[in-house]
């Protein structure tokens, strides 16, 4: 029986997790550092520890604490807590990825749905082998019961999932007519597109229910692996191949080998040829050629015109056996084609002109295999690179990074910045940005959220971004 102390653990984002119990799955980092006799009297000493403080914990506390954790990062505490609870029934990150990607179509109807789009990028840091990526990006969908999400996460389920199909859609399905808290983010955006007919008015706080996506959701799960897996063909077929990686100070990229990929990697080339170090970071200056490059690279490479932004939300996961998943999904427009299907889902907006600039993200150490690693998504190049710089260049830390102010690179590469966000830009920092841009405008909300998962050596760190209102779950 899990204890307070447990509770408090779990749900808090600011306390690192390191896992150093015995699993049948044992696998720790550190084994990748030690070797011969010196990695025997260890691990052999470790081991009699940890027996006896298992043993000591079990007698006072229960079973809950002796088991390897993992974590999952969404814009939902409920599609977290989905996460982390198919890890804890021996799901892998794949497992965790697809549960808390249908429980975000239930709770961010304003960001993703079963008609969703999408990329998911996969990286083994265990066996190092290519990251890959999977893009369900394009037009699909064979039946109002198989949308595009549907199929592109069945296609990740059939390539690398361990847990049966419909565990995974159950819990989504069971929130979807029990009912989940609105957020503010979903009443700002229902306020902003003038969706009000789509839910009624709506509340922060106030239980809302789906009984038509929630009986949608339940045939989904229903559907047999064999017959689900029978659609995935032709246009049906998400795209599958190796991941683009560069290395950027250091640190390992892993993106998608797409457009979006290709235009970050190049951006990061140029920034580091500036050659700034840490000490630069905390000058006016760096955020200065930070933005110059990246808006030049806009302009450059007219992206406005090849891509859109659209709606975002992402899904960071790690789980005991080092698997890292970055799942990004999102619309054309806030809440997609602006009508609900008598299944219960927004249907996205269909011939679309330009490509998803979304990115999902994996950082590793280049030279210590128990370094950092880093697992997250964004929105845009603009977005990407920001981060990036801050969690690799400044070294900063991961919450803080995810919660400081960001700017946009908006079209002819004028910048917008989050003007209601505390912390928000300093007047300097604002001045500063007025010599890339003279015209600086305020972004419009709800802002997009970065949820981040970090391992450093067998800590474990994450954290959902407070502007999308989530809550990492952890265990």
């Amino acid at each position: 029986m899990a204890t307070v102390g447990d509770i408090v653990n779990e749900a808090r984002e600011d306390i690192p997790l390191n896992r150093k119990k015995k699993t049948n799955r044992f696998y720790l980092c550190d084994e990748e550092c030690m070797s011969g006799s010196r990695y025997i009297n260890f691990a052999f000493g470790t081991l009699t520890f940890i027996i006896t403080l298992a043993l000591f914990i079990q007698i006072h506390y229960g079973d809950y604490q002796v088991v390897p954790h993992g974590s999952v990062a969404t814009d939902s505490y409920e599609c977290s807590e989905i996460g982390t609870s198919i890890l804890k029934q021996g799901g892998n990150s794949i497992d965790a990825a697809i549960a808390s990607a249908f429980c975000l179509s239930v709770t961010t109807p304003h960001l993703t749905g079963l008609d969703a789009e999408g990329k998911i990028l996969l990286y083994n840091h265990k066996s190092r082998a290519p990251a890959t990526v999977i893009d369900f990006s394009g037009p699909s969908g064979t039946s109002k019961y198989l949308p595009r999400l549907v199929l592109g996460l069945a296609y990740f389920h059939k390539e690398y999932g361990t847990m049966n199909w419909k565990s995974l859609v159950l819990p989504a399905a069971k929130l979807a007519r029990q009912g989940y808290l609105v957020s503010k983010m979903l009443v700002q955006a229902v306020s902003r597109a003038h969706a009000e007919d789509l839910y009624g008015p709506l509340e922060a706080g106030q239980i809302l229910q789906h009984e038509n996506l929630g009986k949608t959701l339940e045939k989904i799960a229903d559907t047999t692996e064999k017959e689900l897996y029978s659609h995935l063909n032709g246009i049906n077929q998400p795209s599958h191949s190796s991941a683009l990686k560069e290395t950027f100070y250091g640190y390992n990229v892993y993106v998608p080998n797409t457009s979006t990929g290709l235009l970050l990697l190049h951006n990061l080339r140029q920034i580091e040829q500036l050659n700034v170090t840490k000490e630069d970071t905390e000058r006016p200056a760096f955020v200065f050629n930070v933005a110059k490059t990246t808006q030049t690279v806009y302009l450059e490479e007219k992206v406005s015109n090849k891509f859109h932004e659209g709606t975002f939300s992402s899904v960071s996961v790690i789980d005991t056996d080092e698997l890292y998943v970055s799942l990004v999904t999102g619309m054309y427009n806030s809440f997609g084609a602006g009508e609900i299907t008598v299944h219960g889902y927004v249907p996205d907006v269909k011939n679309q002109d330009k490509a998803s600039s979304r990115l999902p993200i994996i950082l590793t150490d280049a030279t210590y295999i128990c370094g950092r690693r880093l697992v997250f998504g964004a929105n845009t190049v603009g977005q990407a690179t920001q981060l990036i710089v801050s969690l690799v260049i400044a070294g900063k830390n991961a919450t803080d990074v995810i919660e400081g102010p960001r700017y946009h690179m908006q079209e002819n590469g004028t910048i917008s910045v989050e003007a209601s966000r505390t912390p928000a830009f300093s007047g300097e920092l604002i001045k500063t940005l007025e010599t890339v841009s003279p015209k600086i405008s305020p972004a419009a909300e709800p802002y997009p959220s970065i949820n981040i998962v970090e391992k450093h050596t067998d800590d474990l760190i994450s954290h959902s971004d407070s502007r999308g209102g989530g809550i990492a779950s952890r265990y």
